[in-house]
Parts: C-alpha cells; sequence; structure tokens
C-alpha cells in the first residue's frame, strides 16, 4: 500500500475563536495524537489537503512531518474528520500516530464486484446489509480496498463476513454478518393491476349512483306527471257535472 506525505504547522492558539480564524485562512485545526504520544495541536492547508487525499481511501499511511520539528516524520493515519452539519464543511481532523510493528485496528469499506446471476437472468436487486468490516493488522498489511466478487450469487443469496479471505489481515466482525445479498425484484406489474382493480371499482361505485340518481328524477317526473292527469280528469268531471 502506497504511503502519502504531508507537512503541517504546530498551532499555538486553541479554542473555538481562534480555530474560526484559521478556518477563514484557509486552514484547518488538527490534533495528534496516538500510544506513547503527548497530542500535538497542528494546522493544515485545506487545499494541500483536499489535492493529497482526493479519492484516496482514509486508510491510507500519511508520512505526516511539522514544520520546523526536529522529530522524523511520524506514520499517522485520519482517524476522524469533523464537519459541520449543515453545510458540511471541513472544521477539524485527528491524526492518530501508528506504531509499525503492532497491530492497528480500522475500518475497511466494502465494495461489490460484477453483476449477480440473480440480477441478470431474474432482475433481482443487490442490497448491502453492511458496507464496511473491521480488521486488525499491521499498518503495512492494511489493504487499500476490499472488492467482493458477486457475480455468483442468484436471488435469495448472501455473502457473510465468514466468506471473507484477507490473509494476514485479521477480521473483527461477526463472521454471521450478512454484508451483501440479491433479493428478488419488486413486483411493479402486481401493483399496477391492484390500482387498475381498485379505479374500476370506483368507476363502477360512481356509476351506480349516478344510474340510481337518474332513476329517481325519472321517478320523480312520473309522479309529476300522473298528478297533472288527474288534476286534469277532476277538471273535466267538474265540467260535466254543471
Amino acid at each position: 500500500m502506497k504511503e502519502l506525505n504531508l507537512t503541517v504547522e504546530k498551532r499555538d492558539e486553541t479554542g473555538k475563536g481562534p480555530n474560526r480564524r484559521l478556518r477563514r485562512e484557509g486552514d484547518i485545526p488538527a490534533v495528534i495524537y496516538g500510544p506513547e504520544t503527548d497530542p500535538i495541536s497542528v494546522k493544515v492547508n485545506y487545499r494541500t489537503l483536499y489535492r493529497l487525499m482526493h479519492e484516496v481511501p482514509l486508510n491510507t499511511i500519511i508520512n505526516l512531518d511539522i514544520n520546523g520539528d526536529d522529530t522524523p516524520p511520524r506514520k499517522v493515519l485520519i482517524r476522524d474528520l469533523q464537519k459541520n452539519p449543515v453545510s458540511g464543511e471541513l472544521v477539524h481532523l485527528d491524526f492518530h500516530n501508528i506504531p509499525m510493528d503492532k497491530p492497528i485496528t480500522l475500518t475497511i469499506p466494502i465494495t461489490a464486484v460484477g453483476i449477480p446471476e440473480g440480477v441478470k437472468t431474474f432482475g433481482g436487486i443487490v442490497q448491502y446489509a453492511k458496507r464496511e468490516i473491521d480488521i486488525s493488522c499491521l499498518p503495512t498489511n492494511i489493504p487499500e480496498k476490499i472488492e467482493i466478487d458477486i457475480t455468483a450469487l442468484n436471488v435469495g443469496d448472501s455473502i457473510h463476513v465468514s466468506d471473507l479471505e484477507l490473509g494476514d489481515v485479521e477480521i473483527m466482525t461477526e463472521p454471521e454478518r450478512t454484508l451483501i445479498t440479491v433479493v428478488a425484484p419488486t413486483v411493479i406489474k402486481a401493483t399496477a393491476e391492484e390500482e387498475a382493480a381498485a379505479a374500476e371499482a370506483e368507476e363502477a361505485a360512481e356509476g351506480e349512483e349516478g344510474e340510481e340518481g337518474e332513476a329517481k328524477e325519472g321517478d320523480a317526473k312520473e309522479g309529476e306527471a300522473k298528478e297533472g292527469d288527474a288534476k286534469e280528469a277532476k277538471g273535466k268531471d267538474e265540467g260535466r257535472k254543471k
């Protein structure tokens, strides 16, 4: 795994006020910590950091040099990226100083490779149950990425943690945990048929109400006609009597 080189500068002031000023000037406040290491407050230029880490996994080892410091560069990992929850702006960094001769524990993302048979043949859908796993290894054995071949998966098949083989890397996540599965496609046709049936039932109900209304209106008109005929007959009868 390749290593990156980064130079930072010490910062004497800490706290919200000084940190805000740093960010306005284009720097990010950070701290270096680790076993047998006293915390060191530093600042790193945002543009320099972005160019260095763009499209590079966070589990990449960085040779961190403190400008003006006589000590050799430290081997560090970025352990924490703190961002503003509203703007998404990077506000703080944690660099973890790591010993190269001792195992460290870290989280590595997983990536599916290939198109499963269940997707090509039956229209299945790939679902991630977990997108990362915890591992333990020497810093020199940190994998750049973990790719999982899923081409053989059919609908209903899954990849579990126990299916992974990572050589000198010890997997810390529970073996029975599901990582990726292929599920049956959503039955859109059935849903459409149900909606169509409901629409037809509603139209039928509206039609019945219309017919019933028309029938009632017809009965009323027929009643009015009969009443008129009765009045007319009564008038004629009274005329004959006279």
